[in-house]
């Protein structure tokens, strides 16, 4: 009884919420609700998402013909509200993908600590692979939404060698339908997620191309494909045993992070290294003795 008058409640405060929300904005992949008109540069931020969704599902080649529903929220205090009872992550995000009601909240823009058409782009692909799969581990939803919207950045890639050469790492296998608990955590489950599918992608490129064919296979018939199933059968391998390849290829990363690490180190001492050359080279220069002047003889006259 108390949890369906909690069920009920929440669901009334999401409804109060949302209620004044208006369709602002239509593309072919996004409607956009809001409370105040969109201005010209918000419809240009969603015009450049719209157009990198577009590229995403040309590349994997699924497509997806009804467009994801995205509510910009007012302020901070109506997030909190609607982040209620969620994931404990998600009163900390700059925006969250409801899978109940299959619908994008943003913060306001001025709150969006990260890049606010990589925020988009990233809850969309939760809706994408909600739309298109069944029982997807959440390091794989992770893992495309932080790939494929561009928050993989290189100081990213180098913090993860980095972690991984301190032996930091997250169990995907075991957090496959759960985020860490620890706050701190977070990151280096988000980068594990993204690394695996990188891995998935780049190392079993074949396989890869498998996968989301057998994933197109399923949708051209109607239903959406089981994770597992369409794993299993492009991979040839069990899950478990994925984990353990990555955690392997993980291991191998560590000697990156040397490579790096090394070549950092040379171009930080650089400026210092010519400094000290230069300042060396003056001083050798000023225990040299003087030379003798040249003296120049008179030049002879021409006779006419």
């Amino acid at each position: 009884m108390f949890l369906c008058l909690l069920i009920l409640f929440s669901a009334a405060s999401l409804f109060a919420i949302t209620s004044h929300y208006t369709l602002r904005l239509k593309t072919p992949n996004l409607e956009v609700y809001a409370e105040s008109p969109i201005n010209a540069a918000q419809s240009a931020t969603f015009a450049r998402v719209d157009n990198k969704i577009d590229d995403m599902q040309m590349e994997l080649g699924i497509y997806v013909d009804r467009p994801a529903s995205i509510y910009l929220v007012k302020d901070h205090a109506s997030y909190q509200r609607l982040a209620l009872g969620k994931a404990h992550i998600v009163e900390f995000s700059d925006a969250f993908y409801s899978g109940g009601e299959q619908k994008i909240y943003i913060r306001p823009q001025a709150e969006v600590v990260d890049n606010y058409i990589k925020v988009i782009l990233h809850e969309y692909i939760h809706w994408y692979l909600e739309t298109i799969f069944e029982h997807t581990p959440l390091w794989f939803h992770e893992g495309m939404a932080t790939q494929y919207s561009g928050q993989m950045g290189f100081e990213r890639y180098v913090y993860f060698l980095q972690q991984s050469f301190l032996g930091q790492h997250s169990d995907l296998f075991r957090m496959s339908y759960a985020y860490p608990a620890k706050k701190e955590d977070w990151q280096i489950f988000y980068l594990s997620s993204s690394m695996a599918v990188r891995f998935m992608r780049d190392r079993k490129p074949n396989e890869w191309k498998r996968f989301w064919d057998t994933v197109a296979a399923n949708k051209r018939n109607g239903h959406r494909a089981v994770f597992s199933e369409c794993f299993a059968f492009s991979y040839r391998t069990t899950m478990y045993d994925f984990h353990q390849q990555f955690a392997t290829y993980t291991k191998s990363l560590r000697y990156q992070y040397l490579f790096w690490g090394f070549n950092s180190l040379l171009a930080l001492l650089l400026p210092f290294v010519l400094i000290i050359g230069y300042s060396i080279r003056r001083k050798r220069m000023s225990r040299l003795p003087d030379l003798p002047e040249v003296e120049e003889e008179p030049e002879e006259m021409d006779s006419i």
